[in-house]
Parts: C-alpha cells; structure tokens; sequence
C-alpha cells in the first residue's frame, strides 16, 4: 500500500481574494500532497445526479468547488463512510483506494478536480467492497 493510501481523506479552503473587480480563488501546487497530471471539471449536472461512484488503486484526486456548493460521500479500505459538504473554495483530498460519491450539487455548481496520475479506466475501482483488494 502507498504512503498516500494509507492517510484519510481531509478537507480545507483555498483562499480567496475579492476587490471590487471580482474574486480570484488560487491553487499553489507546492501545497497540495501531489504533482497534478491532469485536470477536469464537473459541471451541468442535473438535479438528483451523482458523479463519480468509484475509487483509483493509484490515482489521488483534489476534488475543489469553483462554483456553488456539493456534497461527497467517502469510504475507506475498512468500510467506513464519511459525509462531507463542500462550498466555494473549499477541497477534498482523495487517497487512492477511497470511494468517492459526488452529490447534490447546487445550480450552477462547478466541480475542479487535480488529479495525480493520467486517466487509466484499468484503475478504477466500480465497487467498495474491492477497496483493498
């Protein structure tokens, strides 16, 4: 098991700068636990949907919210569930070999997400219960 595996997921706010121009929210990658090699966004999703439903054996993702607000669901290797809600700025980190649910999205949510590794669908895990295997 990687180091990055065996830590929890967390969550946190980037800052945010507002003027009467507008607001800038900003992303260092020196402080986030891994290099980025890739970079999507979620959005459009209709009310009701959920995104995501899966875990990565070795990809860890930094999902943030750009715009409106979500909610997650995170289960570990043991099968411990986590809700989260998330808001503008703020982030969740997801270890590989957690699953993740993204849910009830606001609106107009915008979903960003960093991603440690390029997209491999053959490591993806589509069931919780082979989180550990």
């Amino acid at each position: 098991m990687s180091d990055a595996a065996a830590r929890s997921p967390y969550s946190g706010k980037f800052p945010t700068f507002t003027d009467p121009r507008g607001s800038l929210g900003v992303v260092e990658f020196g402080e986030i636990p891994f290099v980025p090699q890739r970079i999507f966004w979620i959005f459009g999703v209709a009310e009701g949907e959920n995104r995501a439903n899966h875990g990565h054996r070795e990809c860890e993702q930094l999902v943030f919210v750009q715009q409106g607000s979500i909610g997650a669901v995170t289960i570990d290797r043991n099968g411990s569930t986590t809700e989260w809600a998330l808001g503008l700025g703020e982030y969740l980190d997801i270890p590989p070999r957690h699953w993740l649910q993204l849910k009830d999205f606001s609106e107009g949510a915008v979903v960003g997400v960093l991603a440690s590794h390029p997209y491999d669908r053959s490591e993806y895990i589509d069931d919780p219960a082979d989180l550990s295997s």
